[in-house]
């Protein structure tokens, strides 16, 4: 056995040329999967952590019976700020923060235009300790504590207002009452982070505005929770809708924006089509070699055969053959992987990106999850072994007579 293997690397060495295009053939699908699948991942993580760390946090609390009229914005689902539901959640084993919001429904005045909105109301001090991304893409002043008369709007909504930073604008609303209340608001800010509905209709306001606003001082609709380890979300959850009971609802980020995971699916799904189209080139590749080896071999398997060499260790010799190279190629192009995913961290620091139609910088850092190395180096260095099964099988059922009458 230990002979074949040195015969089958003297063989694979002996023809430098064509051993090196069929080794560059694997390691070119090894490392343009790498290559695709850090950038696919690093944009995964983009969405996702822009989700989590900027808008919806890891998880969220709501009043059972909230989730089934959420689109409505409704208010009777309230739950009280600070009190002793507050300190379960924060007491919760896997929560680094905790912060209490109001989302309604109202409109928005110029003076000249009324338009419908949707605002977010926070509490500056925690928001941006649950969402350490949510001035991301932010132009002018974030708010602030304190300031409870100012406002930041979409974009696209100070545009359609004509609202320029330091103007006055009416924001109106229904109590939970169903009565009318309207408040002076000052735009301090506009925010363009790509997400159409936040763009065109969001309206961030401080949460005692809105309190104010809709006469709920000390309530608010729902608490946004910040684990330590997105990883740890549904170890959460659970923990939370244990100690809370039945009569709160406690949501994931997944649940909350399942469009986030539909994304994720897909571009999976688009990784995963691509993984295999360099498979497919690798593949061909190699049985290639292997046939026009035999073709070109056939007096030297002719004489092996007629010195005694069974069928058998003719197949094991090309498997071998196919195996080596498939190690040689696949460690080659996971290698370059590695090094061009590394070099982009470490020596750029990343990609700086702006979403079409957004202000928002976000910088894309090459991921390459491991299981997608090994899934990779396995599969491909497992298809080039079978690509090699029939050129292998076909140098065996060669007769040696023949063979050696070959030219």
């Amino acid at each position: 056995m230990f002979n074949l293997v040195k015969l089958a690397l003297r063989n694979v060495f002996r023809n430098k040329s064509r051993s090196a295009l069929t080794c560059g053939a694997i390691g070119f699908g090894v490392f343009m999967t790498m290559l695709l699948g850090g950038f696919v991942f690093g944009l995964t993580n983009i969405i996702v952590f822009d989700a989590i760390l900027g808008k919806v946090g890891g998880v969220q609390v709501h009043k059972r019976g909230f989730d089934n009229v959420k689109d409505n914005f409704p208010l009777e689902y309230d739950m009280e700020q600070g009190g002793a539901l507050e300190k379960t959640i924060r007491a919760t084993s896997g929560v680094r923060a905790v912060t209490g919001r109001i989302v309604f429904s109202g409109s928005l005045n110029n003076g000249t235009r009324n338009t419908f909105v949707v605002a977010n109301a926070h509490d500056p001090a925690q928001e941006y300790v649950v969402c350490p991304l949510g001035k991301r893409g932010l132009d002018g002043q974030p708010l602030r504590s304190g300031q409870e008369g100012k406002g930041v709007l979409g974009f696209e909504l100070a545009e359609a207002l004509g609202a320029k930073f330091g103007a006055t604008l009416v924001i109106q609303a229904a109590t939970r009452d169903g009565q009318q209340n309207a408040l002076d608001l000052e735009m301090v800010g506009t925010v363009n982070n790509n997400a159409p509905m936040e763009s065109k209709r969001m309206v961030y306001v401080p949460l005692a505005l809105a309190q104010t606003l809709l006469g709920m001082q000390g309530r608010v609709t729902e608490y946004a929770v910040a684990v330590h380890e997105v990883e740890e979300v549904d170890t959460v959850a659970a923990a939370l809708a244990a100690k809370l009971g039945p009569q709160y609802h406690v949501q994931t980020w997944r649940e909350i924006r399942p469009q986030v995971v539909d994304i994720v699916k897909t571009q999976r799904v688009v990784l995963l089509f691509v993984c295999m189209v360099f498979l497919v080139i690798a593949v061909f590749g190699v049985m290639n070699t292997m046939l026009m080896a035999v073709l070109e071999r056939t007096r030297e398997i002719g004489t092996m055969m007629a010195v005694g060499i069974r069928r058998a260790q003719i197949t094991t010799l090309f498997l071998f053959e196919a195996t080596a190279m498939a190690l040689l190629g696949t460690g080659f192009g996971a290698a370059a992987g590695f090094a061009f995913n590394a070099i982009v961290i470490y020596a750029f620091g990343g990609i700086a990106l702006s979403p079409p139609g957004s202000k928002a910088k976000v910088l894309l850092l090459p991921v390459v999850p491991a299981w997608l190395v090994v899934l990779t180096v396995g599969a491909t260095a497992l298809a080039t072994v079978l690509a090699a099964v029939y050129p292998a099988w076909r140098a065996s059922r060669l007769r040696p007579v023949e063979a050696l009458r070959a030219t």
